[in-house]
C-alpha cells in the first residue's frame, strides 16, 4: 500500500506572535546595555581628552615657567552702565595661548595678534574687524569636544544686534573644557571678590598683546578683568600666569581644568573655545553670590554670564530640564559652574595633570554661604591664606 504524503505544516499566528514577542524582549534588554556601552566609550574618550588638554597646559608651563592666564585684560566698546552695546571685541584666553601645545600651531599662526577677535562680523560704528580672526575663531578642535555633548556640534552664532543678518557671526567653534579661574566672580567691583588693582600690562605674544586691549576703558568707562588675591585664585586666574610653586595646597589637590557644557542652542555662548569668559572657556566656581558652587548646580542664577556677551535667551525665568539655567544680572558679575552630561558628575584635571571624576554630591557650602567646603578647597590653590 502506497503511504500517504504528509501535509507541510507552517507557523501558526500564535507561534509567530510569540517569536516576535521574544525578539522584542531581547532587543529591549540589549538596547540599554548597548547604549550604556556607547556612553562608557564616550566617557572614556572625554576623560582622555581632558587629560590631553591638561598635558598641553603643563607643556605651556614647562616652556614659559607659568600657567597661562584664563583671561587677558580686554576692551569692551560699550558703556557697561547701559548694558551690552552694539559691538564687543575679545582678546586672548588660555586655550588660544595653548594651541601650539595642542598640535594646532597652524591655527595659532592664523590669528592676527595686532587685532582683537570681533564679537560680530560687522562692528557697528567701528572699523571693519579683522577677518583672519573671524575665520580662525570658528575652528573645530576635536580634542576640545566631549563626545557625550551633542550640542557642541552647533556653532555659537555670535552677537545679535543691528546690522545685516549675514554679518552677525555664526561661526564660533564650541568647547567642553574650562580653566579654573578661582573662587570669585569675574568683573565684580567688590573688594571681597577681586582686588582694586588692575593687572599689569601683558607684554608677550603668548599672552596675546591685542591692540584692542588698553587701559583706556578702565574705570567708569569699562569693566576690566582684575587680578585676584592668591587666597581665592585658581590655577589659571585672570590677567597673569600662575607658577606651580604658588599652588601651595599642592598641584594634585588643585583643580586646573573642568568640564563645561556647550550652549543648548546657537544663541547660547557657553562652551566656546575662543571666548575667554565665564561659561565659555572659564569657570568661576563660587561666584558673586555663592550660587555657582558645585558641579552641575541647578541654581537659577548659577551661570551668570551677563556683561560678557549679548545673550537674548539668558534670563532667570528660563526653566530648562537639563539644569542649564542662566542669569541676565545687570550688576556686572560673571560666574559659571562646571557641567557635563556624564551621569552623576564631571571630569576635572588637577594641576599635576591627573584626572578625576568629581560627583555632584561633593561637599559644598551651598548657595550664599561663606567659605570653605571640600569643593572650595579644590578650587583655590592657596586657600590656607584665605581670610573670610
Amino acid at each position: 500500500m502506497k503511504p500517504q504524503d504528509k501535509a507541510l505544516r507552517g507557523f501558526t499566528l500564535v507561534e509567530l506572535l510569540v517569536v516576535i514577542a521574544i525578539i522584542g524582549i531581547l532587543v529591549a534588554l540589549l538596547l540599554p546595555a548597548v547604549q550604556a556601552a556607547r556612553e562608557a566609550a564616550r566617557r572614556a574618550q572625554c576623560q582622555s581628552q581632558i587629560k590631553n588638554v591638561a598635558l598641553a597646559v603643563l607643556n605651556y608651563e614647562s616652556t614659559f615657567q607659568e600657567l597661562p592666564p584664563s583671561i587677558v585684560d580686554e576692551t569692551i566698546s560699550n558703556n557697561p552702565g547701559a548694558g551690552i552695546g552694539n559691538s564687543m571685541d575679545y582678546t586672548s584666553g588660555w586655550l588660544l595661548a595653548c594651541l601650539p601645545f595642542l598640535e594646532e600651531q597652524a591655527l595659532f599662526d592664523s590669528f592676527d595678534f595686532s587685532q582683537p577677535i570681533p564679537g560680530n562680523d560687522l562692528a557697528d560704528g567701528q572699523s571693519v574687524p579683522n577677518w583672519k580672526n573671524v575665520q580662525a575663531r570658528g575652528a573645530e578642535i576635536a580634542v576640545l569636544l566631549c563626545p557625550s555633548d551633542e550640542a557642541n556640534q552647533v556653532f555659537y552664532q555670535g552677537y545679535q544686534g543691528s546690522g545685516p543678518p549675514d554679518k552677525l557671526g555664526g561661526n564660533w567653534g564650541r568647547n567642553n573644557y574650562a580653566a579654573n579661574s578661582g573662587a570669585a566672580a569675574i568683573y565684580s567691583e567688590g573688594a571681597g571678590s577681586e582686588t582694586a588693582a588692575v593687572a599689569p600690562s601683558v607684554g608677550s605674544v603668548r599672552d596675546a598683546p591685542w591692540s584692542g586691549s588698553s587701559d583706556a576703558n578702565l574705570g567708569s568707562g569699562g569693566w576690566p578683568v582684575r587680578t585676584w588675591p592668591a587666597s581665592v585664585r585658581g590655577s589659571m586666574g585672570p590677567n597673569g600666569g600662575t607658577r606651580l610653586a604658588q599652588l601651595v595646597d599642592g598641584t594634585s589637590k588643585t583643580m586646573m581644568i573642568a568640564e563645561i557644557r556647550a550652549g543648548i542652542d546657537e544663541t547660547d555662548p557657553r562652551g566656546v573655545w575662543a571666548l575667554p569668559h565665564a561659561g565659555c572657556s572659564v569657570v568661576a566656581s563660587h561666584g558673586s553670590g555663592g550660587d555657582a558652587n558645585g558641579p552641575n548646580v541647578c541654581e537659577v542664577k548659577a551661570d551668570d554670564i551677563s556683561r560678557v556677551l549679548a545673550f537674548p535667551n539668558c534670563n532667570a525665568n528660563r526653566t530648562d530640564p537639563v539644569c542649564m539655567q542662566c542669569n541676565s544680572d545687570v550688576f556686572g558679575f560673571a560666574q559659571a559652574a562646571p557641567r557635563s552630561l556624564h551621569q552623576g558628575g564631571v571630569f576635572i584635571a588637577h594641576a599635576d595633570g591627573s584626572v578625576a571624576f568629581i560627583t555632584d554630591e561633593i561637599e559644598t557650602t551651598g548657595a550664599w554661604a561663606p567659605c570653605c567646603s571640600v569643593w572650595d578647597h579644590l578650587i583655590m590653590g592657596a586657600d590656607q591664606d584665605f581670610q573670610p
